[in-house]
This record gives structure tokens, C-alpha cells and sequence, in this order.
């Protein structure tokens, strides 16, 4: 008896997914590609920061009427603001990566995929529709006092109906407020690459690369086709370059694929400047590239730091949910008051960015943090928690990329 080996038994949750004949997914702790999420992204916090402060000013350098008053005093600045501050991809190629950070090495079943839809409509959705609820009285107020081009016609039931869906722009309706197209397209990219992984570790058994395999034709194709055609800018893949470039960068930082296929996307991104060129392109490069370097350099969990950017990053999406009501509201007692000389007009947009700030703080704290913890609050089973991707049989290799 004392010779006897001890026999190792399974965990709960790994027994759970190995039992039974209906299971269609095998997996398996690797320990080694454990989910980073709760380690630090200060990097990309920045990157929040900073876009999310140049797509505000992008927008008040675009509506009226307070970019109209201090024309005489901004008009170059704003002029170059409005034309050239679109920072939107930069948002997509971080989602991108942080999306494939966390969910890269979990086991992928189907409900898995229910449960993070309504993860994501938790943590995107919600605020979402505050920052509707928000907007709506506002327009109530500015109707008769600033043009139809910031308050848009009275909306109607189906219209809100189709932003509850994240559909208005695929079924033709006029946005609510500026950026929430941005949150419906995060939405879909987040479905696509679920789906993708889903695929991988079910139809793939984790032995073929669904990611790689569907993305990369997928990239060269709207790299050449569907980015240079804005009709198809409220559907997920126009924009769908930018976000798998960050699905890249975590894939070549994290050792999953090919150490060239990093540069490889870069090239693709470079041939289709020189066949059409696209500035949005560019920036997406040049985002992607720093942070590809600093991540792989391990320099993007401690730098920067500094207070005021991390503030920044972590309001940043209700910063960018917020800031047009915000800049409606002052606009409107702006007209009302007859302030309308071009020092006026310099003070409003400084004193909306102030009050975008702030409301922004408070739309974070009592919004956006209440909602991604609503779904982390409900009862999780099993299949819920933290199963990991499936292990590769002994002696095979994936045929299309090497994921390990």
C-alpha cells in the first residue's frame, strides 16, 4: 500500500465538462494560458483617455451652435478638429485585444455564448440606454431653440424600438445621440468573435484555428472592399480591421500564432492605404504598432501612470456616452441666454468639456459600474465559470495555425 501512487481525481467543473455523451466540448485547466484579465492595462487605459478625449472634442468641433460663435477665435483649430480628430478605430483595435485577452483561453460552449450576451448587454447595453433616457429630455428642451441638425425630427416608437436592438442603423433610423452607432458595432464584433471561438472549440474540437481561418479572409476582404464603402457602415464588417488587428496583437504578444503574423496585418493594412488611401487606416496602424511594442515589451501593465489618465480611462466610455447631451444642454441655455459673441462661444465649449467630466463621474459611478456588476451579481452555474480551452490530442497539430 505504501508503494500505491495516489490517484488524482478530476475537478468538479472539469469532470462536468468531460461527462456525459452530449458534451460537445472537452476541457481542461492549461495553466499557462490562464486569463490576464484582472491584471492592469495602463497602456490602454491611456489609449481610452486620449481617444476618447480627441472624439469629444471631434463632435463639439462639428455641431452647432457653439462651434459657430467661436469660429472667429477657434475656427482653424476646430476646423482640423472636425475634419481629422476621428478616433473611433483606435477604440476598436483596443477592444479588440482586451476582448481576446479575456476571452481567448476559456472554453467556448453554447451557453457560454448566452451568457456573455447578456454580459455584454449588461455592460454595453445598459448604459446605452441611459445615456438615451438622458438625451431625450434634453431634446425636449432644445427643439425650439437650436437647429434640426443636433436635435434631429421627434423620435418615434419604432425608432426606439430599434436602438433597444442596437438595429437602427442597419434598418435606416436616425441615431438618438452621437456615437451610440459605436456601441452597436462593439456589440456585433463581440458576437463575431464569440461565434469564432465557439467554433473553435466545438465544430474545431480546439484543434483548428476558427479565428485565424474566418479573420484573416475576412480582414483582406474589408480592408478592399467593405471599408471603402460607407453604406455598410452600420454593419460590423467595415469595421472589422481595426478589431481583429487588436485580436492580432494579443495572438503575436501572447505566443498563439505565428511570430509574423503581426506584420503581416500591418501589410495588408499598408497595401490597402496605397490601393485607396484612408487616414482612419493610418491612425489604426500606428495605435496598433505602439501598442503592439509596448505589450510586448511588458511595459503596458505600469506605464503611464498618471492619475489624471487613468481617471480619464476609466470614464472614458461614459465620457463618450454623456458628452453630446452635455454639450446640447449648454448649447441651449447658451441661445436662451443670447450669449452668442465669440468669447461666449469659446466659454461654452470649454464649460461643456468641464461639465462632460463631471457628469461623466457620476454617470460611471451610478450607471456604468452598476451595470457591468448586474450580471456578475446573478447565480452562476458550472458551465458558467471558468472552464478553460480544450487541450490538443496528443500528436496533432491544428491545421491552419498552431493556437497553443
Amino acid at each position: 500500500m505504501g508503494s500505491q501512487q495516489r490517484i488524482k481525481r478530476p475537478s468538479p467543473v472539469a469532470k462536468k465538462a468531460r461527462a456525459g455523451p452530449h458534451n460537445t466540448v472537452i476541457c481542461q485547466p492549461v495553466p499557462h494560458r490562464l486569463p490576464t484579465g484582472n491584471h492592469p492595462l495602463q497602456f490602454v487605459i491611456a489609449l481610452r483617455a486620449i481617444a476618447a478625449t480627441i472624439i469629444v472634442w471631434h463632435h463639439f468641433a462639428i455641431y452647432p451652435p457653439l462651434r459657430e460663435w467661436a469660429a472667429p477665435l477657434l475656427g482653424d483649430v476646430l476646423d482640423w478638429l472636425a475634419q481629422n480628430a476621428r478616433t473611433t478605430q483606435v477604440f476598436f483595435v483596443v477592444g479588440g485585444y482586451v476582448m481576446a485577452r479575456s476571452m481567448s483561453a476559456r472554453c467556448w460552449s453554447m451557453r457560454r455564448i448566452r451568457s456573455f450576451v447578456v454580459q455584454r448587454y449588461c455592460r454595453l447595453g445598459l448604459p446605452y440606454l441611459g445615456a438615451i433616457a438622458m438625451i431625450l429630455p434634453i431634446y425636449v428642451l432644445a427643439r425650439d431653440w437650436l437647429p434640426e441638425q443636433v436635435v434631429g425630427q421627434a423620435p418615434t416608437l419604432p425608432q426606439l424600438l430599434a436602438h433597444l436592438f442596437f438595429l437602427q442603423g442597419i434598418l435606416g433610423y436616425e441615431q438618438l445621440s452621437a456615437g451610440l452607432w459605436f456601441v452597436c458595432i462593439n456589440f456585433q464584433l463581440g458576437l463575431v468573435y464569440a461565434a469564432s471561438l465557439w467554433l473553435r472549440d466545438t465544430v474545431g474540437r480546439g484543434k483548428v484555428d476558427f479565428v485565424g481561418l474566418l479573420g484573416w479572409p475576412l480582414l483582406a476582404f474589408s480592408l478592399f472592399y467593405f471599408n471603402l464603402n460607407d453604406a455598410w457602415d452600420s454593419w460590423w464588417l467595415y469595421f472589422f480591421p481595426y478589431f481583429f488587428m487588436g485580436i492580432v496583437i494579443h495572438r503575436s504578444v501572447r505566443g498563439e500564432a505565428h511570430k509574423l503574423e503581426f506584420w503581416l496585418c500591418l501589410l495588408l493594412f499598408v497595401g490597402a492605404m496605397t490601393f485607396e488611401w484612408r487616414w482612419r487606416l493610418l491612425s489604426a496602424l500606428l495605435v496598433g504598432l505602439l501598442l503592439f511594442v509596448v505589450e510586448r515589451r511588458g511595459l503596458g501593465a505600469r506605464w503611464p501612470q498618471m492619475r489624471m489618465v487613468s481617471w480619464l480611462g476609466k470614464i472614458s466610455f461614459s465620457l463618450f456616452l454623456v458628452h453630446f447631451p452635455v454639450l446640447v444642454l449648454v448649447g441651449t441655455v447658451w441661445t436662451r441666454l443670447d450669449w452668442v459673441s465669440p468669447a461666449a462661444g469659446v466659454t461654452g465649449l470649454f464649460v461643456a468639456y468641464g461639465l462632460s467630466l463631471l457628469v461623466a463621474e457620476l454617470f460611471y459611478r451610478f450607471v456604468e459600474r452598476p451595470a457591468a456588476r448586474l450580471y456578475r451579481q446573478k447565480p452562476r452555474t458550472e458551465a458558467d465559470g471558468d472552464a478553460f480551452r480544450p487541450a490538443p490530442r496528443k500528436g496533432l497539430r491544428a491545421p491552419v495555425f498552431d493556437t497553443r
